[in-house]
């Protein structure tokens, strides 16, 4: 069975731990309950989190033990204890920080050794090596992914779905070598495939049974940061620098256009709202299922021009300038689409009126 032995064992490690936490998530209140923003109408575990985590560790302490494992396990540990608190009672946007940069430097850049050393050609006048900047530029860097990916977790399915398409990318284009990080992501996508079992709308399952919560959430941002990075720097590098932004797109364009509206309006950018790409889908009228796989689609095109750009030689710089112009359209459409909104769901409102 080879490399897929570790992410199938990660898979039935994960949906276990699922079944076992339920009802100590019940018994405990480790529930996210309905109301407010939150549309569901059952309160529902947030053990997610805690079992994609336990298994990438438990199957990562077997297979591939190291110095940069250890970095790994510090990176999840810590953000796993933030998002769990999150979840339990809120947590500061300072205190997050604090915990994020924490995680990022011991875990990544100390232990883990995998930071963002060079940018590639940008501009177009030369490569960009960051030298002393490294670490200060992969915390700027890995703590915004963090971030992005914690934003976006707002339907069943969402950041469980995108991370492991991101991570099939990344084991597609790294030529299934033996290397202990490709192990590790074999048991990552494991873990997250078990996790969708119970998160994913199915035929047989009207709604989701668990949620990821904050604590899953910033885990899966921090672990495809990890190995986003790990794959775009020397002496391995299997894609561009800039294709990791690529990869990315869709959360990066959605969490800043999201930042910058609020600021424009004089909040908080780290209000919540339900003003994200996949709350404007469903409103233009798409079922959550239909929503979901639009997202992913759109994602998966961004994650396509990054890897592509990479197999054929693209020039950094047109990959650079070209994500500019993508995000400049995303936003230019998404102003336009929200516009729409009020008026199309006054029109139903009137054809309904007309016809009762």
């Amino acid at each position: 069975m080879g490399l897929f032995l570790p992410a199938f064992i990660a898979f039935a490690l994960c949906s276990a731990l699922i079944l076992m936490l339920w009802p100590l998530c019940l018994s405990t209140g480790h529930v996210d309950h309905p109301g407010g923003r939150k549309k569901h109408d059952f309160s529902t575990p947030l053990s997610g989190g805690i079992a994609i985590s336990v298994s990438i560790l438990v199957g990562g302490l077997f297979w591939v033990p190291s110095l940069e494992f250890a970095g790994f396990t510090v990176g999840v540990g810590t953000l796993l204890l933030l998002g769990a608190l999150d979840d339990r009672r809120h947590v500061s946007a300072l205190v997050r920080l604090a915990l994020q940069t924490l995680a990022v430097v011991v875990g990544m850049c100390l232990l883990g050794d995998v930071q963002i050393e060079q940018l590639g050609n940008l501009g177009g006048w030369g490569r960009i090596a960051l030298d002393q900047w490294s670490v200060a530029f992969t915390i700027f860097g890995a703590v915004g992914v963090i971030n992005a990916v914690n934003m976006i977790d707002g339907m069943d399915g969402l950041a469980g779905g995108f991370a492991a398409v991101l991570m099939a990318v990344l084991l597609g284009v790294g030529a299934l070598t033996q290397s202990g990080a490709t192990v590790l992501l074999w048991l990552s996508l494991g873990s997250v495939l078990g996790f969708l079992v119970f998160n994913l709308r199915m035929p047989w399952q009207k709604r989701a049974r668990v949620f990821l919560g904050d604590a899953g959430s910033l885990v899966l941002g921090f672990i495809l940061v990890w190995f986003a990075v790990d794959a775009s720097q020397p002496p391995d590098a299997i894609i561009h620098p800039i294709a990791v932004v690529w990869l990315f797109g869709l959360p990066l364009c959605d969490t800043v256009y999201l930042m910058t509206s609020r600021l424009l309006k004089r909040q908080s950018p780290f209000t919540a709202d339900r003003f994200h790409y996949h709350h404007l889908l469903q409103r233009r009228g798409l079922t959550p299922g239909y929503a979901l796989y639009a997202w992913l689609f759109t994602a998966a095109c961004f994650m396509a021009v990054g890897v592509l750009g990479s197999l054929f030689g693209v020039a950094d710089y047109w990959l650079f300038y070209g994500f500019l112009l993508a995000f400049g359209l995303y936003s230019m459409s998404v102003t336009t689409l929200w516009k729409k909104v009020p008026v199309r769901r006054l029109k139903q409102k009137v054809k309904a009126r007309a016809s009762s």
